[in-house]
């Protein structure tokens, strides 16, 4: 099923094509006890003439951008920026985003993101780096009782031990992720969302690498240590190919 639907969402160049690939998917099988359920994605509903939802992620095709809540994880060393809810890479994922890997992958389809313009790294800390259109990745906490505050970059949630300095801003694009041979989706089996140590499972990838030579010394912001497992929104944009600003 997934295969399928990833078929669809890579070929269809139009937002009535994604719409109905999403909206006709059948309802969940049941799985054997111990196997992970292939992910279901929900329906997309028209919010207004240029806005949509589907699942928790709330996307703007005239804006092109795609806001998806999230938290923050407890952890320390990093290789992810982002993966799914209950992704198998929290443990090294900076935030845990509420959806699913085929539903975020049909949010950045419907902000006109194409996958057959990337190149997706081949294997775990791949030298080359990634390509595809470029976006951009920002964030602001939803903390309880306060008003959401500026958008801060991406960039702001990774410090480097070595450097004693959080990231610098970098460049991000849209890969899009890989379909296996027997027709998994590799950002769903991973549950990963966003990278930067150029690996062949996330939708997003770093185009230097944070993580490239660098394996360990990338950790969560020490600064945002008291706010592990607070709520953030975190806002993917697509920007222009040829520029790589808005």
């Amino acid at each position: 099923m997934i295969r399928r639907l990833f078929a669809v969402f890579v070929a269809s160049a139009s937002l009535a094509g994604v719409v109905s690939a999403i909206g006709t998917r059948p309802p969940q099988s049941t799985n054997a006890p111990g196997t992970r359920a292939p992910a279901v994605s929900p329906p997309v509903k028209r919010l207004g003439p240029s806005l949509y939802r589907l699942g928790l992620m709330q996307v703007d095709t005239a804006k092109r951008e795609v806001a998806v809540p999230g938290q923050i994880n407890d952890v320390d060393t990093l290789e992810f920026v982002a993966c799914t809810r209950g992704g198998v890479k929290a443990y090294e994922s900076a935030v845990t985003l509420h959806t699913d890997a085929v539903s975020f992958n049909a949010a950045m389809l419907l902000i006109g993101l194409d996958r057959t313009r990337g190149r997706v790294p081949t294997r775990h800390f791949d030298p080359d780096s990634p390509s595809g259109d470029p976006v951009e990745i920002t964030f602001v906490w939803n903390l309880p009782g306060s008003q959401p505050g500026a958008r801060e970059p991406v960039e702001q949630l990774l410090f480097n031990v070595r450097t004693r300095q959080t990231v610098p801003q970098g460049s991000w694009v849209y890969t899009g992720s890989t379909l296996m041979p027997g027709g998994e989706y590799l950002a769903e089996l991973d549950g990963v969302l966003i990278g930067f140590v150029h690996s062949p499972a996330p939708v997003i990838e770093h185009v230097g690498g944070l993580g490239m030579g660098d394996y360990g010394n990338i950790i969560l912001n020490p600064s945002f240590r008291a706010k592990r497992a607070a709520m953030l929104t975190l806002f993917v944009r697509a920007l222009d190919r040829t520029t790589g600003k808005d």
